[in-house]
């Protein structure tokens, strides 16, 4: 069976590994029909991610069919189509058992992609619990971006939301417009910040409707301050965007931390959800004055993965305009040059022209 390992920094091939097998009661055999290219799988490739565990086949946002099912399930037959849960939880130490499981004290181990083998290969071993049927009217590829979708679902559900905030989404690839996408849905409006100006064309395409794009929280501010109040700039005492800030920051990126706070209101929330940058220094004013929260999320909880594929399901997250190349596993360095990783020159560049890039095996 082919598959996408990962065994040092910039060395990443398609290599045969042997094909899983049923051998527990509750075993699901999937074979996998998309599989979304993440940041981490980036990270991993680059050797940014030291959780890794090569060699390792890379891969966690699966979706396909089942292929076959152990003698203790009923409930789901060979043929039916799935997404897959990639987050491990044992269900029993205390971080599960106190209602965070995405911390699971035994996930060292299970990761999927990370430390444990992933779903970059024709056939995948989980268990039932981890599976979700898909709706046929759903393509593979737009449901590949459930798992995404849920941990991004799990980061909205740190904040506390009101219909008149102002958020700004820092990082306009896939994760930003998801969690643009996921606020929107909350009724919330905003701004994408994208360097990038390749990538804000994108996603001038594929924003919230009623959302801007700006290069940085200064033009957005600006910009935000010249719509009236009602289209997303004024406020209800007629005070403007740039005079009061952001209610809410969203860090994708894991770079823009400590210089976000300052266009962050009094009492404004930031959630910082990217995997990177450095060691950030904050005056303690900034809590104990200006009530600024720092909140961090990462992964499923809470059924975030059920609630992600009925959004999707559903339309209100519109997955098809995030999902810009589908490539066939044996174009990986392609796919991956798309999102910025040149394995011949060991490097890596910010990505221009590509969106979320999903692989077939």
């Amino acid at each position: 069976m082919e598959s996408l390992v990962y065994s040092a920094p910039w060395t990443v091939r398609v290599v045969e590994t042997e094909e899983p097998r049923l051998s527990k009661p509750d075993d699901v055999l999937v074979e996998v029909k998309a599989v979304g290219i993440c940041g981490t799988d980036l990270g991993i490739i680059a050797g940014q991610y030291p959780a890794v565990r090569p060699p390792v086949v890379l891969g966690h946002e699966a979706v396909g069919v089942v292929h076959a099912v152990g003698s203790g399930i009923e409930d789901l037959i060979p043929g039916e189509r799935v997404a897959i849960d990639p987050t491990y939880a044992c269900l029993h130490c205390h971080m599960c058992t106190t209602g965070r499981p995405n911390h699971c004290l035994r996930k060292d181990g299970t990761e999927s992609g990370v430390s444990a083998d992933g779903m970059f290969r024709k056939l995948h071993l989980t268990q039932r619990r981890f599976v979700h049927r898909i709706a046929p009217h759903v393509p593979f590829e737009n449901a590949a971006l459930t798992e995404p979708l849920s941990c991004v679902l799990t980061g909205v559900a740190q904040l506390l939301l009101r219909t008149d905030y102002h958020a700004a989404v820092i990082g306009a690839g896939p994760m930003g417009l998801l969690y643009a996408h996921a606020l929107a849905v909350q009724g919330v409006r905003g701004t994408l910040i994208e360097i990038s100006p390749q990538r804000r064309a994108l996603a001038e395409q594929a924003a919230p409707a009623g959302w801007m794009v700006a290069r940085d929280l200064d033009a957005a501010l600006r910009q935000g301050s010249r719509k009236p109040y009602g289209a997303g700039g004024g406020r209800g005492n007629g005070e403007s965007l740039r005079d009061l800030g952001f209610d809410i920051i969203v860090d994708t990126s894991g770079f823009a931390l400590e210089s976000s706070l300052a266009f962050l209101a009094r009492g404004g929330q930031l959630l910082s959800v990217g995997l990177g940058g450095t060691p950030v220094t904050v005056d303690p004013v900034v809590f104990a004055d200006h009530s600024k929260r720092i909140v961090g999320s990462i992964d499923s909880l809470n059924g975030s993965f059920a609630a992600a594929l009925d959004l999707i399901t559903t339309g209100r997250v519109p997955a098809d305009r995030l999902v810009s190349h589908v490539l066939p596993l044996s174009a990986h360095r392609e796919a991956l040059a798309l999102l910025g990783v040149d394995l011949a020159e060991r490097r890596r560049v910010a990505p221009a022209d590509a969106l979320k890039v999903v692989l077939v095996p």
